[in-house]
């Protein structure tokens, strides 16, 4: 079930203003109440020494969902 109709044009907007995201490629490519899936690819500026995705790629995209998540459950 998809958040209210403000919630998600919160989350939407808040998402669209974060140059960090915009960075990693991330995308918000799914909204429900009480869960958002972010998905970015492995440039080659997120890598770590052995051309694996960085733990911090991996970690931001994490923050960043649940903390949308929890903003997709607020009334």
């Amino acid at each position: 079930m998809p958040p209210s109709e403000p919630i998600a044009q919160k989350i939407h907007h808040s998402f669209a203003k974060q140059a960090m995201m915009t960075t990693l490629g991330a995308e918000l490519t799914n909204l429900d109440a009480g869960t958002v899936t972010l998905s970015a690819p492995i440039l080659p500026t997120c890598t770590q020494q052995h051309g694996f995705g960085h733990a911090a790629l991996t970690f931001g995209l994490g923050d960043s969902s649940a903390g949308y998540a929890a903003l997709s459950m607020m009334p």
